[in-house]
């Protein structure tokens, strides 16, 4: 459990200062992502937990005080130093040492867990380079490495110190998608065993990774919840990102790698998805963009559209650009589209309309 109520003034000038409020409460377990523009605060929040960032309040994790600075009392007022938090920090560049070599920054990490009380680690340099795939680096110079190399070696780091909390900063924003494609299903792995929170602006990375996200929004906290929940809350400011689409949960059913489909169910209803590779499990998740889902009262024949799912409309809203925003109803789960106001009219659509979508393309998201 991670509880926050922390103020962080910034002085701006000599007349006003601009405080950001956090507060919060968190049960970590597995990812828990951390979403919102960018100005709005998400690494502020994350420099402050960490203790890399001077702020007023009180912090708690795991029944343990890392700053108190409420306390009526002057000797009662608490600070916790960063390196006695036992957290992993992953930043957006990887910060390695330059004069050291490979397994001399790793060993560094190693070298700070054995001076803990508990220094039981489940990882281990080998185990790391074989999983990340840096076996045969260990000897080179980290001047010689790929941004995607390093950011492998600064993960690896930042768990040999055997953390009890991950801390990432958009640890894969600037990578490529074979690198990305490693590290997300290792993170989620590594998840497992030790809660994280990671900062992105990326919604694939926000549905792949976790089951739990915290909106930060001007400064404040403004939601806690599951992401797919609160996306679909019209009183946030999620819904400006309503256009990128949502993910349902999709039951494999029948795999053609012929034709290049998988023919999945979505609550009841076919889906068909494209795909170059069979699925490692029979329940995946797919994105469905708002831009790629057609709205008919009636389903559209001879067409190359494979995908006609029966939905019901359940709220509707206009964006900055006159378009209208469906939120749609698939049994238990939703999607949104996003088609002109004039369509909406001429479709003489209402909340409680019973239509017909026809979704184009989507991506598997694990």
């Amino acid at each position: 459990m991670l509880k926050f109520n922390i103020q962080k003034a910034f002085n701006n000038n000599a007349v006003n200062d601009n405080v950001l409020h956090f507060e919060g409460e968190i049960e970590l377990s597995g990812v828990c992502t951390i979403f919102g523009d960018s100005g709005a605060g998400k690494t502020t929040l994350l420099r402050c937990l960490a203790g890399l960032e001077t702020c007023e309040g009180q912090i708690q994790f795991n029944q343990q005080a890392w700053l108190n600075t409420n306390a009526l009392v002057n000797q009662n007022k608490f600070l916790l130093a960063t390196e006695k938090r036992r957290i992993g920090m992953v930043f957006q560049e990887p910060r390695l040492f330059p004069h050291l070599n490979v397994q001399q920054n790793l060993l560094l990490a190693v070298a700070k867990a054995t001076t803990q009380e508990h220094s039981d680690n489940i990882f281990t340099i080998d185990k790391l380079a074989q999983q990340l795939g840096f076996s045969e680096l260990l000897t080179y110079q980290t001047t010689q490495l790929s941004g995607g190399q390093k950011q492998r070696i600064a993960i690896a780091r930042a768990l040999l110190t055997n953390p009890t909390l991950l801390i990432m900063d958009e640890p894969l924003s600037s990578l490529d998608i074979s690198s990305k494609n490693l590290l997300l299903p290792f993170l989620k792995l590594v998840s497992l065993h030790i809660p994280i929170l990671y900062v992105t602006h990326s919604i694939h990375e926000l549905f792949y990774l976790s089951k739990n996200m915290l909106l930060v929004n001007e400064g404040k906290v403004e939601a806690i919840g599951e992401p797919q929940k609160l996306f679909l809350d019209s009183e946030l400011s999620l819904r400006k990102f309503a256009h990128q689409g949502l993910i349902v949960n999709v039951q494999v059913k029948t795999i053609d790698l012929t034709e290049g489909l998988i023919e999945g169910l979505v609550d009841g209803q076919t889906l068909f998805i494209n795909t170059v590779e069979e699925p490692k499990t029979k329940s995946i998740q797919v994105k469905i963009n708002s831009r790629d889902v057609i709205i008919a009262t009636k389903p559209i024949m001879d067409s190359s559209l494979l995908n006609c799912l029966s939905v019901q409309l359940v709220d509707f809203m206009k964006d900055d650009k006159n378009s209208m925003i469906l939120t749609l109803k698939i049994g238990s789960q939703f999607i949104y589209a996003r088609i002109t106001s004039r369509s909406f009219h001429k479709l003489q659509l209402e909340v409680g309309s019973c239509v017909y979508a026809h979704v184009k393309t989507m991506s598997i998201i694990n």
